[in-house]
């Protein structure tokens, strides 16, 4: 394999060149290999201090020398394509919902023989069933990030009007099937008569973002598989027939439960077109609530970001997918002349806690300092709008586990409840497929279109789904949806035969 050395000058750091191996022997300044990490970046960042303090770590323990490209979060995708095609230097990068799209477009090196040989603490720390999420025909070319995975659709609603109203959320469950999702809908049925009743005012649902797709999660049936987007999915009760979910009687349920809570006044009137997002709603004091897909920590996050203190009641029993897994992650260039240094520092960014950190949240006494109760923040005179840095990106960056929590007085065990999440929770029964849609790109396209016209009103409720259904469906079909539903049922029967035997 091609190697490419960094040369000192000195005739003495020349006498010094030796082998070595993965980890445990300090470099010379000859031996080193230098590599291009690129990762997304939430702000513009002078990424040099971290470079310098990163390179302390993997000059001595690995002997590579990484260079950080740090990109806005914006442009990355485009900018990781361009530098591939351009020929610039690219070896280790990050990636954010695009594994299916840049699989497709060879932007992944096979990454099994570098995993077998230098990363073995990466496939201690993410097991088989996350690996699984980044295999294509029986090889890795990715790495999910390790994080919660275990997401689960919540209902968040204001505390003071569930201690004012007595709001009976503690009946609500993390329910198992459609039958048991729906009582906890019928029961928030409830709750938002009463709120609607006592504060007028106040919207009882607004969108999670400024999709309106998402106000009640219409696109997403429970314990269902959506094969990367929807366009044919894997019902719980079938995991091998891929079907039209918007033609399901629980689609339509869900749509049912929409337009009724829209003309009771309990959806926010222009939830369709709003450009606001949830938490802007909460903290300027004009909704009482919204469903939420995620994990652990949410209604402190909720609270501490609006000044409203609130509730996050799981309503749905987490149901890992393979897009659950592989949406975020890392990988190497196909490019890269440098795979195997490129896949000793992504170990380090696995297993070693100085590297996370120090990705995650700078560095020690200049960016955060840790704190009696086994938090970190800001040292002394810093704060978010002076910090150098203050990326809060530990989602990211490799292993969140081996993270500091931020913020004095935060539950320390957060991570610790992820992780056993993650171990506990059910698993779908075709992780690891993803849909390749070149093939029906142009149908997709139309889908969309139709998706695009449809659905903010069915999902908000402003739709009356037993006039506008049929024609929803039929705009589906001639838009090529049997097509698409044919295309991934020939590549998941193919997936099978490989991965399932």
């Amino acid at each position: 394999m091609k190697m490419k050395k960094i040369l000192a000058l000195t005739g003495a750091a020349a006498m010094a060149l030796t082998s070595l191996p993965v980890t445990g022997i300090t470099a010379s300044a000859d031996d080193l290999e230098e590599i291009v990490f690129a990762t997304p970046l939430t702000k513009t960042v002078d990424m040099t201090q971290i470079e310098t303090e990163l390179n302390k770590i993997t000059e001595e323990k690995i002997g590579v020398h990484v260079k950080i490209e740090g990109i806005n979060l914006a442009n990355y995708t485009n900018q990781i394509g361009l530098m591939m095609s351009g020929g610039e230097q690219l070896d280790a990068f990050g990636y954010l919902g695009s594994y299916s799209g840049m699989l497709a477009k060879n932007q992944f090196l096979k990454l099994d023989d570098y995993l077998d040989e230098y990363g073995s603490g990466i496939k201690e720390v993410l097991g088989e069933e996350f690996l699984k999420a980044c295999t294509n025909q029986g090889s890795v070319y990715a790495l999910p990030n390790n994080n919660g995975k275990a997401s689960a659709i919540s209902i968040v609603l204001r505390k003071d009007f569930i201690d004012e109203l007595d709001l009976p959320v503690d009946q609500l469950k993390q329910a198992e099937n459609f039958d048991e999702y729906c009582a906890n809908l019928d029961l928030l049925t409830e709750m938002f008569e009463k709120i609607k009743e006592t504060h007028p005012d106040y919207a009882c649902l607004v969108p999670f973002t400024t999709n309106p797709n998402l106000i009640l999660y219409t696109n997403a049936i429970p314990f269902s598989d959506n094969l990367d987007d929807n366009n044919g999915v894997l019902m719980p009760e079938d995991d091998s027939a891929v079907v039209n979910m918007y033609a399901t009687d629980e689609f339509k349920k869900l749509c049912e439960y929409a337009y009724e809570w829209n003309q009771a006044g309990y959806v926010l009137e222009d939830a369709t077109t709003t450009q606001e997002t949830h938490l802007t709603y909460m903290q300027n004091n004009r909704t009482a609530g919204f469903f939420i897909k995620g994990e652990e920590g949410q209604a402190e996050q909720i609270t501490t970001g609006t000044g409203v203190e609130v509730e996050c009641i799981k309503i749905l029993k987490p149901y890992i997918k393979t897009t659950d897994v592989n949406s975020i992650g890392f990988a190497i260039s196909p490019t890269s002349e440098h795979p195997e240094a490129a896949m000793k520092f992504l170990n380090e960014m696995y297993t070693n806690p100085d590297v996370v950190n120090l990705l995650d949240w700078g560095i020690e006494g200049v960016h955060y300092e840790k704190q009696d109760d086994g938090t970190i923040d800001f040292p002394e005179g810093v704060d978010a709008n002076t910090t150098t840095y203050g990326l809060n990106m530990d989602w990211f960056f490799g292993n969140q586990f081996l993270s500091y929590i931020w913020g004095k007085g935060r539950d320390t065990t957060i991570y610790s409840r992820l992780e056993e999440n993650n171990k506990n929770s059910e698993f779908s029964p075709v992780m690891g497929f993803s849909f390749d849609s070149t093939a029906v790109s142009s149908e997709v396209a139309a889908i969309t279109n139709v998706i695009n016209q449809y659905l903010p009103g069915l999902s908000c409720g402003s739709l009356n789904p037993d006039t506008e259904m049929d024609a929803f469906l039929e705009a589906l079909d001639d838009a090529g949806m049997q097509t698409v539903i044919e295309e991934k049922q020939k590549q998941l029967d193919a997936w099978k035969a490989e991965n399932q035997q």
